[in-house]
């Protein structure tokens, strides 16, 4: 079975107000607004979806519960993007973090995990779908190509 976790913050996310206002000083007129989450994908070894999301869920280091909220995906069910949205998620080459892992595992008792990735959603706004230039933005700004992929999500 798959986890996607998905968490966002509550409070004001500078890092996502500082990537707009330098997007629309570089020339993205067209973005009206630009969001960040936290991904993590885990494969679990098990079969009990609600009672590993709860777990996942109320892990203090993936989940803040005091400046953040999440929400989880079952087996790549990903809930639909606004009409004029486009998501696109940046993961490093190597986005296995078996520091992270092992922490879950080992110290947090999470032995059903057998695998974890983990990235960085953002969804873009526009007044109309735009795909080319959320790849133009994922590849100027959100993304580095020397040690980061970006994929439509």
């Amino acid at each position: 079975m798959e986890i996607e976790l998905l968490v966002r913050l509550v409070i004001p996310d500078t890092t996502a107000i500082t990537a707009f206002h330098t997007l629309k000083r570089i020339g993205f007129s067209q973005l009206k607004k630009l969001k960040r989450e936290d991904y993590f994908r885990f494969k679990v070894n098990g079969s009990d979806f609600e009672r590993m999301s709860k777990k996942l869920g109320n892990t203090d280091i993936l989940v803040n519960a005091n400046k953040n909220r999440f929400e989880t995906v079952r087996d790549s069910k990903k809930p639909e993007p606004g009409k004029n949205e486009v998501r696109v998620l940046v993961q490093d080459v190597d986005n296995k973090d078996g520091g992270m892992l092992s922490v879950l595992r080992n110290r947090l008792g999470l032995k059903e995990l057998d695998e974890m990735e983990k990235g960085v959603l953002w969804t873009m706004e526009f007044d109309r779908k735009e795909d080319k230039i959320a790849r133009e933005i994922a590849e100027k700004l959100l993304s580095n190509k020397h040690y980061q992929e970006y994929r439509i999500w």
